[in-house]
């Protein structure tokens, strides 16, 4: 569908960055905005960051909602707010065991992945509807 994605690329459309079951992804991150967005479940307007990234030389975006059902920050936001614009990271949809959840793994892209459930954070939901892109 080459015509598609030249109509796509000319009207300046960055696609979205599909983490859940493609394995890990290598990015660049390019920046990120703050933008409106809508709650799947309840259909209600909400404050969302999106990231823009580099893959394989293309922009991908990734969206996620600011704050969880708790009114707290994002874990997602939480670990991207380590990294800087211009640096390499991996990102990875990581199921949680024994649970229909998961989470999105972030980590530079040098470091040496460590199989823990230690460190396995809390998901909330809001975050789980980013993670099924």
């Amino acid at each position: 569908m080459e015509k598609s994605k030249e109509i796509l690329k000319k009207a300046g459309v960055v696609s979205r960055i599909k983490l859940k079951g493609t394995g890990p992804h290598k990015v660049k991150i390019v920046g990120e905005k703050i933008v409106k967005g809508t709650d799947y479940q309840t259909g209600i307007e909400r404050e969302e960051l999106e990231y823009i990234l580099e893959e394989d030389g293309e922009k991908k975006r990734y969206n996620v909602a600011i704050k969880d059902k708790t009114g707290g920050i994002s874990y997602f936001i939480e670990r991207m707010a380590e990294f800087g614009e211009g640096d390499e990271i991996i990102l990875e949809y990581k199921p949680i065991k024994g649970t229909p959840r998961g989470y999105i793994d972030v980590r530079n892209a040098e470091e040496k992945v460590e199989e823990s459930d230690d460190n396995i954070p809390t998901v909330n939901e809001e975050e789980k509807d980013n993670e099924i892109e």
